[in-house]
């Protein structure tokens, strides 16, 4: 079957956009559900979830490093095969474990694998794009995979009420979907099949590397929030079953509000460029998110709760798009720059999950979000006053 390069283009965009889409909704879905599994079926606490959940955190931060010459030298869709092949294995294992130590190796390689997905992706949708249609493909995938995460919290609120075993099962069968999905259409299709390697398209290129230093003031902040976020996945259920006593079902509805937001903030983005190259808005985005976490402390209502999600929401999509476009923009090796991104969100989510579940254990909630948004208030004091004496 032959295709046009319009036509390939348009199937490759929306072959990657629904993996993306539904690869990510399994990755949110099993994260939340490993919460309320670890909880129930071995009793752990808040400090010994958090610890657990870093495990895959920490191991995806360590393939993301370890394996970065191996993503470059293969095919985009061979590591996305063997990466949702091997976190559906992972998957298995973790659902068939009696023992915590399996439950924790399970943990280690399914991060490992996930390393081969996300980098790969993110390096294959922007490969020879900038400006309009770079912002286009980013926040194209942004919207797919944030849809996709916003729908996994309440779907696995459903799914945790009736069994915690059953999301995984469904995650299981979720990622085999998928990978069968990208390897038949990648077959199908002769120009997705013929995608050289990163480590190949970088020879063959002659593009002179124009990266923005604006990017280190980006990841910065994609550090910060992704803390803040690693709290409410995996602390905040905690906090809303034990303080707020309220249902798994109400818990993921709320952190659904958190997900619709970023979707709608990312067809934003995609829409405008008012963003794009400013400092200015990458400090005020930060202190938004500083602002959010103190204002946060004194929320007890279920309504107040939702408006918070729904401005966290706004702030993570502004604060992820700010380090992904500004990271790739101008550089010649997009693959090592997704990587770098992804390294940075994940530093934060081990940060997140481990310190938010020592602090919530020994003290609350709220002081949770009072340590973030005063490091955060800091930081951005320091990188204001960095930048006015560069200027």
């Amino acid at each position: 079957m032959e295709f046009t390069k319009v036509q390939s283009d348009r199937i490759q965009f929306w072959v990657l956009n629904s993996a993306s889409f539904i690869a990510n909704l399994t990755v949110s879905m099993i994260s939340l559900s490993l919460v309320y599994h670890l909880r129930r079926v071995f009793g752990l606490s808040a400090s010994s979830i958090g610890v657990a959940v870093s495990l895959s955190t920490f191991s995806y931060f360590v393939g993301c490093v370890g394996l970065a010459k191996v993503v470059q030298a293969l095919k985009p869709r061979y590591c996305v095969a063997l990466s949702l092949l091997g976190m559906s294995l992972s998957l298995l294992s973790l659902v068939l474990a009696q023992s915590l130590f399996i439950v924790y190796a399970s943990l280690c390689f399914y991060g490992l694998f996930m390393s081969l997905l996300w980098p790969p992706i993110e390096a294959w949708f922007s490969r020879g794009k900038e400006g309009r249609q770079l912002n286009r493909a980013t926040n194209s995938f942004n919207f797919a995979w944030s849809f996709g995460s916003g729908l996994s919290t309440y779907v696995a609120g459903l799914l945790v009420e009736k069994s915690t075993y059953l999301p995984f099962y469904v995650g299981i069968g979720s990622f085999a979907f998928v990978c069968a999905f990208v390897t038949i259409i990648a077959n199908l299709v002769p120009q997705i099949r013929a995608v050289s390697s990163e480590e190949s398209n970088i020879k063959e290129s002659k593009v002179k590397d124009q990266s923005t230093p604006l990017r280190f003031y980006c990841w910065v902040g994609v550090v910060l929030v992704y803390t803040g976020m690693s709290v409410i996945q995996t602390i905040f259920p905690l906090y809303a079953m034990d303080v707020l006593t309220i249902s798994e079902v109400t818990i993921g509805a709320l952190l659904m509000v958190r997900g619709v937001a970023t979707c709608l903030m990312f067809l934003v983005l995609s829409q405008t460029d008012f963003w794009q190259f400013k400092k200015s808005v990458i400090l005020l985005v930060q202190l938004g998110f500083a602002l959010l976490c103190f204002w946060g402390m004194t929320i007890h209502s279920l309504v107040l709760f939702a408006l918070f999600f729904f401005c966290f929401g706004i702030i993570f999509a502004f604060s992820y798009c700010l380090s992904m476009f500004h990271g790739v923009s101008g550089c010649v090796n997009k693959a090592k720059r997704m990587t770098i991104h992804e390294v940075l969100l994940t530093i934060g989510q081990i940060i997140g999950a481990v310190l938010g579940g020592v602090i919530y254990e020994r003290f609350s909630f709220s002081r949770i979000l009072l340590l973030i948004g005063t490091v955060t208030f800091v930081v951005l004091l320091v990188e204001t006053l960095a930048g006015s004496r560069t200027n």
